[in-house]
Parts: C-alpha cells; sequence; structure tokens
C-alpha cells in the first residue's frame, strides 16, 4: 500500500541522513531535505490520481435523465489500474478530452509532489527533535540510531494500522482535497439540483463539520455558498459532498439554511470551491512556510511552473519530470525490421518508473554493456526501468499511431534501448 513505501521509505532515508552526518557537529541545527525517492513520490502521486478519478467517477454515477454509462469496468478495480489506462477508463465513464484529463493529472501529481517533500522534511525535522531528547538525556547518536525500524516508525507517528497518526493527518487532508475536487468537476460536467454535506458523526469530528451535517446543511447548486464552503474544511476532514438529482427529494426535504457563526471557526486556507479558483493544487500558506524553511520552495515553485505552461515529459512528477524527459524523434525498436521514431513536437505521456536498481531483471547486463566515458562501471541505484505512451512515426509508411513505450535510464548514461511494447 502506498503508505508503507512512504513511511518506509522514509525511514530508510531518516537513517542514511543521520549516518552520514553522524560526525558532522552541525547535525542538530540543520534543516537538510532528504533527497527525492522515486517509488515514494510515485506512490503518492498514485494515490492522489486515484482519488481524483474515484471523485469524478462517484458525482457521475446517478446523472440526470439516466444517461448511461459503459460499466465493463467495475469501479471497485480502480485500486489495480495502471496509470496508462486510467485515461482510457476515463473516457468510459465520462465524456472528457485528453488535454482535459492530463491537466488534471499533472495537477493532482504536482501536489502528490509538494506533499511529498514537505512530508519528508517534516520527518526529519522530527526525527532530529527526538535524536536531541535522546542526547539530552544522556544518549548517543549510535544508540539512536540502534533503534529498530518498528520503534522510529511509532516516534515518528507512522507505525500502527493504517500508517499511524501522522500519515492520516497529512495524507487524509490531501487525498480528501483531491477526490472532492473530482466530485467537483463531476458536477461541472453533469449539474445536480442541489448538494448536501455528509459528515461522519463520532467523537472525532469538529464542531464546524457536526455544526454543518448535523442536520446536513443542503443548499442549491451554484450557491454562493459553496464558494466558501467546500470540503476540505481543515486538515483531517472527513467530510464530502453528496450531489441531489430527484426533485421528489427536495420536496420531502428542502433547501436548509447555513447555521449562524461558522465562520469563525473556518480554517484558515480551507473551503474555497476548487473549479473557479484553481487554488486545489497550490500550496496552503502553512505548507509555502514549511518549504521556505527546508530550502525546497524553489524547487516547488519550478515544478509548478513547467506544468503550468506545459512540458515535453511524461507526467512524472517534479523533479522526476526533468530527469526522466524524453527527446522526440527518438528511435524505437519494433519487432519488425524498419524504423519507427517518437514523433517531433509531441508528448510522452503517463512516465512512470517501473523498477530500479536490483528490481530491474537486466540491471548486470546494463553496468557491462553501458560504461563510463573513463570506463568505470556504473552502479545498479543508478539505472531505472520506464515506460510512457508517446506518439510514433512509422518512417516507411509515414503513419502516426500511440504505443505504450519502455526504456532504461541511467545517471550519468542517459537513456538506452527505446522499445515498443504494444500499440494503444
Amino acid at each position: 500500500m502506498s503508505h508503507s513505501v512512504v513511511a518506509n521509505s522514509v525511514v530508510k532515508r531518516i537513517r542514511g541522513a543521520l549516518l552520514l552526518e553522524e560526525k558532522s557537529p552541525g547535525i542538530l541545527s540543520t534543516l537538510k531535505v532528504l533527497p527525492a525517492d522515486i517509488k515514494a513520490v510515485n506512490a503518492t502521486a498514485s494515490l492522489f490520481i486515484k482519488s481524483l478519478l474515484l471523485g469524478i467517477d462517484h458525482s457521475l454515477q446517478k446523472k440526470q435523465n439516466s444517461v448511461k454509462f459503459d460499466d465493463s469496468i467495475d469501479i471497485e478495480d480502480i485500486e489495480e489500474l495502471p496509470f496508462e489506462e486510467a485515461l482510457e477508463y476515463m473516457q468510459k465513464r465520462l465524456p472528457v478530452s485528453a488535454e482535459e484529463y492530463y491537466k488534471l493529472s499533472d495537477k493532482a501529481r504536482f501536489r502528490a509532489f509538494t506533499v511529498a517533500r514537505l512530508t519528508d522534511g517534516d520527518l526529519l525535522k522530527k526525527a532530529k527533535s527526538f535524536l536531541e531528547k535522546s542526547i539530552a538525556e544522556g544518549g548517543t547518536l549510535s544508540e539512536f540510531l540502534k533503534k529498530t525500524d518498528t520503534e522510529l516508525l511509532g516516534e515518528l507517528g507512522l507505525a500502527g494500522k493504517g500508517g499511524g497518526w501522522y500519515w492520516e493527518n497529512v495524507y487524509r487532508t490531501n487525498v480528501q482535497t483531491a477526490y472532492n475536487t473530482g466530485r467537483a468537476i463531476g458536477f461541472e460536467n453533469v449539474k445536480p439540483l442541489a448538494l448536501e454535506l455528509v459528515g461522519i458523526g463520532d467523537s472525532r469530528q469538529t464542531e464546524l463539520c457536526r455544526s454543518l451535517t448535523q442536520p446536513p446543511v443542503r443548499r442549491p447548486y451554484g450557491d454562493a455558498f459553496w464558494e466558501r464552503y467546500w470540503p476540505p474544511l481543515h486538515f483531517s476532514c472527513r467530510t464530502t459532498v453528496r450531489a441531489i438529482y430527484d426533485p421528489a427529494e427536495l420536496e420531502e426535504e428542502p433547501i436548509t439554511n447555513v447555521p449562524d457563526g461558522i465562520e469563525e471557526h473556518r480554517a484558515k486556507g480551507f473551503g474555497t470551491y476548487p473549479i473557479d479558483s484553481d487554488s486545489w493544487w497550490d500550496e496552503l500558506p502553512s505548507m509555502k512556510r514549511r518549504a521556505v524553511a527546508y530550502g525546497i520552495q524553489s524547487e516547488i515553485e519550478k515544478v509548478k511552473a513547467e506544468i503550468e505552461k506545459g512540458f515535453k515529459t511524461g507526467r512524472s512528477v517534479g523533479a522526476m519530470a526533468r530527469r526522466f524527459y524524453v527527446d522526440t524523434g527518438k528511435e524505437v525498436k519494433v519487432d519488425e525490421d524498419f524504423p519507427v521514431y517518437i514523433k517531433e513536437g509531441t508528448y510522452v505521456t503517463g512516465v512512470i518508473v517501473m523498477a530500479q536498481g536490483t528490481d530491474i531483471r537486466d540491471v548486470n547486463r546494463l553496468i557491462n554493456t553501458y560504461k563510463l566515458q573513463n570506463g568505470d562501471l556504473t552502479s545498479a541505484k543508478d539505472w531505472y526501468k520506464v515506460r510512457g505512451t508517446a506518439t510514433l512515426t512509422d518512417s516507411e509508411t509515414g503513419n502516426d499511431y500511440k504505443a505504450e513505450i519502455h526504456w532504461y535510464q541511467c545517471k550519468n548514461i542517459g537513456k538506452v534501448e527505446f522499445k515498443e511494447k504494444r500499440k494503444l
């Protein structure tokens, strides 16, 4: 599961960072951020994409006038849906162009990238606070590093069922943001008569959400109320929005008034309707403050700028988008004996790291085949197996077609062995 990938990645990298700086006298005063981990960032991005897909899909399940959807793919199967098949899934469930879909997926991935990078900084800072406490109580760095992964996970709030409280707080907020944005997008395509806030009425429910869901606030679709009270409404918010399409339901339970005094409970930076402002993927003020403190704000802004202007890479995440940039015009190997190229001026989309290092079956062959200019061998950890979707041109016929392509990539070597896997 995504949370275990991220939690384990963070623990391993915290250990590595502390070991590298064990002899450094300034270790407790730095705010050095952990290097980006591809698997962890991609796991986070996958979770956000699924949330956005589910939000759009659920909001369109009860379309007015009973327009039929293609039910050949079950919504339950989306947990195993590869990213390359997500566009096909979306096109079967609702009318959405490739341009619209990739715009949405880029923004979800940017949000995931930002969250993942800030999570690294937050957890490293937390680990250092535990280390400071250990030393203040007479312990040493070496003793601290001898802690088991379970102990370290527990202290960082990542242990236990579901990844622990830290995972729940950070990721529930951002996953709910993606999910409820998906619902807003779906409602734009299939406009309901009214919307209703739905919450979970247990001991964890906040005063704000309780006042809005017990009894539930029900307002017309397009009412100004939704511009300021679109979930999530605060960190770890579990409230969502339900669409009402049936006039008979409104006759039984009509539109309700908004409770008095709720404005003072509204969390700063939350609640804005995501479609009009397009702000759901931006950094919250608290996120930006932490990014500045960790020295990664310029990195985040650069990634956002690339997404806003469009870039000739796949839909990878942040720095990964630059690392796995694919030039068009590259020759791609196919089964037949004639040249095929990535079409000039097109995009390689849906870029995903499939394997890294020793997880690559051919890594030893790659190491021995592709050497550095000085003759030295590369390291297994620097190799990646990557896939994406490209527009290919058959040089013999001049015809263009879409295909899934795979290639290998290595630090200081570049991209090698492009191969067509299947036509789309």
